[in-house]
């Protein structure tokens, strides 16, 4: 089995990138990081700062020389550049190459056509060609929804205005990931270099459902007077696509069209009965670790 010792990572300066860096580190592994402009105050104790030209495979083959693996946790518009970090990334010798493709339903071939899933499909696709005639090896790591969001953010509930928006009868299954645990399990995925190769491994720390979160809420909140509408998922996701037709590409649309797939419960496969948990360390929360969570959001 091939040892893995030396990682780059590209977007660690993202949502995801530097809980990846921190779970990287802390595992013994020596990270550098991928960056096209290097600040002042960028280098962190055990971790080197490149700066490159993300266009060029030249300028990232020079960086990646004598690096083991990849991980991209780049976002956005970046998703269909990773074929130069992948071309770049067989160029310099790379075993492994992990892509930005950190999601929920993702690798279903439902939505492969369509947008903001394209793209990822797209990349998958040239990481599999590369794979077929042994130039490197891949894993995508299905994580579900970041529990952060589901938690934080209003997606299941809207905190601050007491406001739910039940997606559909609110018993779609959804698994779900903290950030700090997706890191740790891409690092584990280095660790298994051979049980991890060329293929998609799932992890969920939780499955919910809207229904189960809300009925939590009330119980610790019952004099919280909750206003509640309901929205069906398929609605959202037409919505998304017609901003898209109509040209538009901003973020409203794109968490239309990720809402309206990702929470559609097991429609596109979102939740994950079968998980690589035990394999890659994962810990699975418990009702009272679920319970404490939402106290927290509602103290």
């Amino acid at each position: 089995m091939p040892r893995i010792q030396t990682v780059a990572v590209a977007g660690a300066t993202g949502t995801l990138g530097p809980h990846v860096v921190k779970a990287l580190t802390a595992a013994g592994f020596q990270v550098s990081i991928l960056t096209r402009a290097k600040k002042p105050d960028a280098d962190a104790p055990g971790v080197k700062v490149l700066e490159v030209d993300f266009d060029s495979v030249e300028s990232l083959t020079g960086a990646l020389e004598g690096t083991d693996a990849v991980v991209s946790t780049v976002g956005g518009a970046a998703i269909d550049n990773q074929s130069v970090l992948i071309d770049a990334a067989v160029a310099a010798g790379v075993k492994r190459f992990i892509p930005s493709e950190f999601g929920s339903v993702t690798t279903n071939p439902e939505l492969e056509n369509l947008p903001v899933y394209s793209s990822i499909a797209k990349i998958r696709n040239y990481l599999q060609g590369k794979a077929a005639s042994g130039e490197l090896s891949w894993t995508v790591l299905a994580c579900g929804a970041f529990l952060d969001f589901v938690v934080n953010a209003p997606v299941f509930l809207d905190w601050e205005n007491h406001a739910v928006a039940i997606l559909d009868d609110g018993n779609n299954r959804t698994s779900s990931t903290s950030l700090p645990t997706v890191g740790r399990a891409v690092t584990a995925i280095l660790q298994n270099f051979d049980a991890t190769k060329n293929k998609v491994v799932r992890t969920s720390e939780i499955i919910l459902t809207q229904n189960q979160v809300v009925g939590i809420a009330k119980e610790l909140k019952p004099d919280i007077d909750w206003t509640v509408s309901k929205v069906q998922t398929s609605a959202l996701v037409q919505e998304g696509l017609d901003l898209f037709a109509a040209g538009d590409f901003g973020l409203p649309a794109v968490m239309k069209l990720i809402k309206g797939t990702a929470l559609a419960g097991d429609k596109y496969g979102g939740a994950y009965d079968v998980t690589d948990n035990e394999l890659l360390g994962v810990k699975e929360l418990t009702p009272a670790d679920l319970k404490k969570l939402i106290a927290e959001k509602l103290a």
